[in-house]
């Protein structure tokens, strides 16, 4: 019996040795995908089999991750949001970005070293314009009205525009093409959501084969909005809010149904009263009354918000629940820019909207670049009685 016994362990042993050294072909292969163009990083996953000591011989397995580096050789075509093809043979190494949001894209990317030239209001992050006082980076006029002749003068092998600027669609880019410059367009004023900016983001990282490092960005951006959003989940009201490009005297106008801003607002939690137009309309006092606007907020640059206080007690803005409730927001600088850019601070924004929509949810707004106008109201009046 005992002869038996050592008998069998002996055959475990040997079959485990057998099975240990089986040729590589008899365990599954790994497998690998490849997305896109570029070099690609990607995860793979192998079997490794690895003999375990126990009272007896037991061979188990066990599945490690594999990382594994694939290159895709340079040409590359990338489709632009104009519905060009457009040819790189190797990733830029100069570019001018024209206009603000594109040059965040391009910093947070870590391309940054890369650009020569910028629009007059790329300021984010600070480096863009310690580097232009430096002398690094030049400055080649507004996304409006650029400087055909500076962009060419920088010789870039780049530049990179905005869909929905119709200069930059109807004249200067093909100016710059015509003068042997390659434009290329990003949805950029054009976006709708958080997607159309990952998109954006996305294009640039196929450009300039660094599809990981937008993918950590896409990530920590999503990972901001879902924290907003979840908090958000048994919120059941929704105020009304106005939201004017600068103050009245400016014209009333607002953000449409299919930009960027009303994504904003609807996903912090609001309700905005211009969603059944399309893009920047213009409207009048008689609508936004007939819609009652719960919340009014006002972007603008470099303006008194006291200025914007005299001029709003003087129009029918004064009828509505918003001001009647002492919830109109003045956003200014930086506050201003984040909301105003489909930029990489779009997670950054929606945290400012949601705290400006609902403040019993995120807390009231403290920062200096947003005014509460009623904070306002025994300053101005004081203001207005000594100018009377």
């Amino acid at each position: 019996m005992q002869a038996k016994y050592i008998a069998a362990i002996a055959v475990a042993l040997i079959l485990g040795v057998i099975i240990g050294y089986l040729p590589p072909a008899t365990a599954p292969k790994p497998t690998v995908t490849v997305t896109q163009l570029g070099t690609v990083t990607v995860y793979t996953t192998a079997t490794v089999t690895q003999p375990v000591t126990l009272p007896t011989t037991v061979i188990t397995t066990t599945t490690t991750p594999v990382i594994t580096t694939i290159t895709t050789p340079w040409p590359k075509t990338v489709i632009d949001a104009l519905g060009r093809e457009i040819r790189f043979d190797e990733p830029p190494k100069r570019i001018v970005s024209t206009i603000p949001s594109i040059t965040e894209h391009l910093f947070v990317l870590g391309l940054g070293d890369r650009v020569v030239g910028v629009d007059k209001y790329s300021n984010w992050p600070s480096e863009v314009a310690r580097l232009v006082e430096q002398g690094k980076i030049a400055v080649v006029g507004e996304p409006w009205t650029l400087d055909v002749e500076k962009v060419v003068a920088l010789k870039p092998d780049l530049v990179l525009m905005c869909r929905g600027v119709k200069p930059q669609e109807t004249q200067f880019a093909p100016k710059l093409e015509e003068m042997g410059v390659k434009t290329f367009f990003l949805r950029c004023d054009a976006a709708k959501d958080q997607y159309d900016i990952y998109a954006d983001i996305r294009t640039i990282s196929t450009i300039f084969g660094i599809e990981q490092k937008a993918e950590e960005v896409i990530n920590s951006i999503q990972q901001k909005i879902d924290s907003i959003t979840q908090r958000l989940t048994n919120v059941a009201k929704k105020p009304k809010v106005l939201h004017l490009v600068g103050p009245p005297s400016w014209g009333l106008y607002s953000t449409g149904g299919d930009t960027f801003i009303h994504w904003l607002i609807t996903t912090a939690g609001g309700i905005n009263i211009a969603s059944q137009y399309s893009g920047w309309p213009r409207l009048s006092y008689e609508y936004i009354l007939s819609q009652d606007p719960e919340i009014i907020i006002v972007a603008v640059h470099d303006v008194d918000p006291k200025r914007i206080f005299e001029e709003i007690v003087q129009t029918p803005l004064t009828n509505t629940t918003a001001w009647k409730t002492g919830r109109v927001y003045v956003l200014l600088d930086e506050a201003d820019d984040m909301i105003s850019r489909p930029g990489p601070r779009i997670a950054d924004a929606l945290t400012l909207i949601a705290k400006v929509i609902h403040p019993e949810v995120f807390g009231e707004v403290q920062r200096s670049d947003v005014v509460k106008l009623s904070s306002l109201t025994p300053v101005v009046q004081i203001a207005v009685a000594v100018k009377a």
